[in-house]
């Protein structure tokens, strides 16, 4: 077995142990499930646990490679992952990428709290709209179908598929 990428190995086994945490220990505590109700509380948490579990396992086995030699030997070829300047590079994080970050987590900390103090719509539209113009989206119909889908789609689920009601 050969890592291929250290990063996505490392945060695969992260995220799967943290949605094992959480799908057996975190979850179970902190929602209470009545009998009466149809459909669990704890239901639509324990989708995107699965869902983010899954996932890293999919990255994990991404991550690694076996020693496994291939049916075609294609040894003229040069991989991106057979470059050892690639694979130890020094990473550094550019200014632009730091700027990036920052902003993100304050659109998400506005978002926050315009939830917690104002309204969901306003919050939801805030975070949308920021997260696509520090992103780098300029295009107008981009960000407006992106904010409409997903706006359209949260309501359906909520509203309709699970008939709760936020905000």
């Amino acid at each position: 077995m050969k890592i291929l990428n250290k990063s996505d190995f490392i945060a695969s086994i992260v995220l799967i142990l943290t949605g094992i945490v959480f799908y057996f220990i975190i979850i179970p505590q902190e929602i209470i499930v009545e009998d009466e109700a149809i459909l669990g509380p704890d239901l639509l948490p324990n989708i995107c646990i699965i869902l983010i579990s899954f996932l890293s396992v999919l990255l994990f086995f991404k991550s690694i490679k076996t020693d496994e030699k291939k049916e075609n030997n294609n040894e003229d070829k040069i991989s991106v992952h057979d470059n050892p300047m690639i694979l130890n590079g020094k990473s550094e994080f550019t200014l632009i990428e730091i700027k990036r970050v920052f902003l993100l987590s304050l659109t998400i900390l506005i978002s926050i709290l315009l939830f917690t103090y104002v309204d969901v719509l306003i919050s939801s539209i805030i975070l949308i709209l920021g997260c696509c113009l520090v992103c780098g989206l300029r295009k107008i119909w981009i960000i407006l179908s992106l904010s409409i889908g997903l706006i359209s789609l949260a309501y359906f689920l909520l509203y309709h598929v699970l008939g709760t009601a936020v905000g």
